[in-house]
């Protein structure tokens, strides 16, 4: 007989969690802070032109893998999604010297020994890594694909390399390059993510077609995962947010929220950040304490948020080498002296993001946990003056890069750590969780909360890393655990 189950949090995990249990039968209640689902994984419409806030790269997008699988399971695309393919992960323009990270390999190898001859060694090295990590996520990930006993002793063979890769920053690790090109490519080439080990990995099944874009990005994504949610018979409630948890005999006994809402569930799926769930509906002998743990090591596992400004161009953007990663002239963005700006024309999905001539373009810079304490120490008017310079500052940044564009550049809107917070009540105003820096980085708080009968995590801050994959794979892997 179904179980009746309140899942708290609309974003990807939660909506994953949700289809999954209507699948096994129970009935599903689903409570949403804001006026849509999504999350963090969100786009939305500014002045009549699409803004897509999340969406760089999706892992998971090929066949043969559990990722996939789960994806497809949810709608998050079908067989008429269209999948774009880019032909570089992205172009490090440094000086006018281009390192991209092309999906063929030995071309963007090629490439990059003909810009420092050098740093053939190291050269050699990043790439022979990029294909060891994608190894070892094919492994980790159930597959189709049939391993043989040899493979995994060749793969164990290859542990004490890959556990040094997870302890070295993209800064530590772009100082054994001679080339100031190809040092200023490593240490910007990811964004979030300061661990060596997940740009090895995301590269490298980027290369195999298996990190790439569904087109229309997260708004269309969300929206096709949300009718699956509700053609399953599933209840959405939006703008509608949990005040209370009640719990007796080691349950969660009552669920209550802001628009009087009483329920009495089954069980309860927490599909928010866990600690703003701990912090604010359950007393600290519940807290999770590797995330604790965590927190205190901050410092040397950033956790990655960012500040994203959106403009639209006119006319032709080709001078931009699709995503591209440009030096700058330092720009303080919160605590932080940025030297370098992610540019992202949209132009690869014109479908969705060209319109009336005018192509949204993105400028991204990385932020982490004291760019957000900076921004939470200001009044409001002092914030939306800092955020106005750090605006106009970067797009003359940009503008300065590409001349050609002035005057044809329009803003549209822009979001950093403090909206991020507002948005989902992620912690320091993060879109990831911390950098996997090291064994002693991994934690796992999915799952079953320790002392508490009915009561499950699930989303992107239960592991290490975090981002669209752990949200779905918590999910998916706390549902198993429900009969």
């Amino acid at each position: 007989m179904g179980k009746d189950v309140i899942v708290i949090g609309g974003g990807l995990s939660g909506l994953t969690a949700g289809i999954e249990l209507l699948q096994k039968g129970h009935k599903i209640t689903l409570i949403e802070k804001n006026d849509n689902v999504g999350g963090l994984c969100s786009g939305y419409d500014v002045n009549g032109y699409y803004v897509d806030a999340c969406l760089h790269w999706l892992m998971g997008t090929r066949y043969t893998n559990e990722l996939y699988e789960i994806w497809k399971n949810i709608d998050a695309f079908n067989k008429d999604t269209k999948i774009i393919k880019l032909d570089n992960f992205v172009t490090l323009d440094y000086n006018g010297t281009k390192v991209r990270l092309n999906r063929d390999l030995e071309k963007a190898k090629q490439e990059w020994l003909n810009i420092s001859p050098e740093d053939k060694k190291e050269i050699n090295r990043f790439f022979k890594n990029t294909k060891l990590l994608t190894t070892l996520m094919k492994y980790g990930l159930k597959t189709n694909e049939k391993k043989s006993v040899g493979d995994v002793f060749k793969l164990l063979a290859k542990l004490p390399t890959i556990i040094r890769l997870m302890g070295i920053s993209r800064e530590k690790y772009s100082k054994r390059f001679k080339n100031p090109a190809l040092q200023f490519a490593i240490r910007n080439m990811m964004t979030g993510y300061n661990s060596m080990f997940f740009l090895f990995d995301v590269y490298g099944l980027f290369a195999q077609g298996n990190a790439d874009l569904p087109s229309g990005g997260a708004k269309y994504m969300i929206e096709r995962v949300k009718n699956k949610f509700l053609s399953l018979g599933g209840n959405l409630l939006l703008n509608e947010s949990v005040t209370g948890l009640e719990i007796q005999n080691k349950r969660v006994f009552a669920v209550k929220t802001n628009k009087n809402h009483l329920f009495h569930p089954d069980i309860v799926f927490s599909s928010i950040d866990p600690q703003y769930l701990f912090k604010s509906f359950l007393d600290d002998k519940y807290r999770i304490k590797k995330i604790s743990k965590a927190n205190k090591r901050i410092n040397k596992n950033n956790i990655s948020s960012c500040f994203n400004i959106y403009v639209t161009v006119e006319g032709d953007v080709s001078s931009i080498d699709g995503p591209t990663t440009i030096n700058i002239d330092p720009v303080k963005v919160g605590a932080t002296n940025v030297d370098y700006l992610l540019v992202r024309p949209y132009s690869y999905d014109p479908e969705y993001f060209v319109k009336d001539n005018k192509t949204v373009v993105s400028l991204f810079v990385d932020q982490n946990h004291l760019d957000y304490a900076f921004f939470k120490s200001l009044s409001n008017e002092e914030l939306k003056r800092e955020e106005q310079r750090i605006e106009d500052e970067l797009i003359d940044a940009f503008i300065k890069r590409y001349p050609e564009f002035k005057g044809k550049t329009q803003r549209l809107t822009r979001f950093g750590p403090i909206d991020l917070e507002k948005q989902a009540n992620t912690s320091y105003g993060s879109f990831q969780s911390f950098s996997l820096m090291g064994l002693k980085s991994f934690y796992k708080a999915e799952g079953k909360v320790k002392g508490l009968k009915n009561l499950y995590c699930t989303g992107h801050w239960t592991r290490a890393m975090g981002g669209t994959p752990t949200a779905i794979l918590s999910a998916h892997k706390a549902v198993k655990k429900i009969n």
